[in-house]
């Protein structure tokens, strides 16, 4: 009895060394062409360990672990020493497995290996490489539009973003349609989610069951519930978020006070650009009657910290750790700032916070604060 207890201990331990060596992720390589003595590759992403190995007779081999929905990055040695540009690539990997990457002339880089073995990494690939070359037609046939005007305008902007939305936008929408069963389309849902506001929520209720529960999808699903959330006459769901002290904040402590809700980030320049301006406003209308509340959208917490030293700014901050940004205002760049009235209820939006003090959100002030 002993010896078959034995047995069954064995074989179940076995068994899960045996789903722990699969939950792996292999890749194969072949680089041709001369490297040049820069001979290393490297891996690095969120929830992933950083690594490298060495191309030895124009091969290697990678092994990272099999994370969901982690996202790897990879680049070569020779191209952030040798080719212009970003040299670090994601690859979309949606199981364990082996995946194969054949690059046939060194100097078109490491991203420009063939792939094989992984589905998404293949489909990725793909949406990539299409991508790019009408990024490219895009930039021409703007282009080709102002080839008599030396300056570039913010006019020329506005011609681009045209063509985003006649030619980018259809294209990324086929695509998730056309992958509407696969971990890839809810992965490219989720990282154009921003761009794609009129045609979220029909592209969202195309993914299958099993889909809608990727954390791909389930940001996606936040931000629709934030668009229904972040308009005029709701009233904001309460929560709390810490302060620098980590001290936790709560929104329903602003009750009483028109709130200026000003979300930004110590990336952003354009925020910064606009705190000599809020800080104005602030003087102006600080008191019982008004508030601003930073909340910072920043996953680097010391960076936010940091960029707080700096700034000295004399309303209170938060940060972002739960989304809040997302799945009660919909926020899709920074800053956005948004008047909330002193029931908490969403009063006005406002993209970008100018130096003129013309805004929609600063007229509103004057009017209901009478300064």
């Amino acid at each position: 009895m002993k010896k078959r207890k034995l047995l069954l201990v064995l074989m179940m331990i076995g068994l899960t060394v045996g789903a722990a060596a699969q939950s792996k992720v292999v890749i194969k390589g072949t680089v041709k062409g001369d490297l040049k003595g820069y001979t290393k590759v490297y891996v690095f992403g969120d929830g992933l360990p950083e690594d490298s190995v060495e191309i030895k007779n124009g091969r290697f081999t990678l092994s990272i672990p099999w994370v969901k929905d982690a996202l790897p990055h990879f680049y070569s040695e020779y191209d952030s020493k040798l080719r212009s540009g970003p040299p670090a690539f994601p690859m979309v990997i949606d199981a364990p497995g082996t995946i194969y990457v054949d690059v046939a002339d060194v100097t078109q880089g490491l991203r420009s290996g063939k792939i094989r073995g992984n589905a998404s990494a293949i489909a990725f690939q793909a949406f990539e490489e299409g991508r790019e070359k009408l990024r490219i037609d895009m930039k021409a046939a703007a282009e080709e539009r102002f080839k008599n005007n030396k300056s570039k305008d913010s006019t020329f902007s506005m011609v681009f973003m045209q063509e985003v939305q006649r030619r980018l936008i259809p294209y990324i929408c086929n695509f998730v349609e056309t992958h509407a069963d696969s971990y890839i389309g809810a992965f490219i849902l989720g990282r154009y989610q921003s761009v794609l506001p009129d045609d979220l929520e029909r592209l969202y209720n195309k993914l299958g069951p099993l889909q809608k529960r990727t954390a791909p999808a389930e940001e996606v699903s936040a931000r629709l519930a934030g668009l229904k959330r972040a308009v005029t006459g709701f009233e904001v769901i309460d929560f709390t978020l810490n302060t620098p002290e980590d001290q936790p904040t709560a929104f329903s402590s602003f009750r009483g006070k028109y709130l200026l809700v000003d979300f930004w980030s110590s990336w952003c320049g354009p925020c910064k650009a606009s705190f000599p301006h809020m800080k104005e406003l602030y003087q102006q209308y600080r008191g019982d009657k008004f508030e601003i509340l930073g909340i910072s959208i920043d996953e680097d917490k010391a960076a936010w910290l940091n960029e707080l030293k700096k700034q000295q700014l004399p309303w209170p901050q938060v940060l972002d750790t739960k989304k809040i940004s997302v799945n009660s205002f919909a926020v899709t760049a920074v800053p956005t700032a948004y008047l909330i009235s002193p029931d908490g209820k969403i009063m006005m939006k406002q993209v970008g916070f100018g130096e003129a003090g013309d805004g929609e959100i600063e007229k509103k002030l004057k009017e209901l604060l009478g300064k």
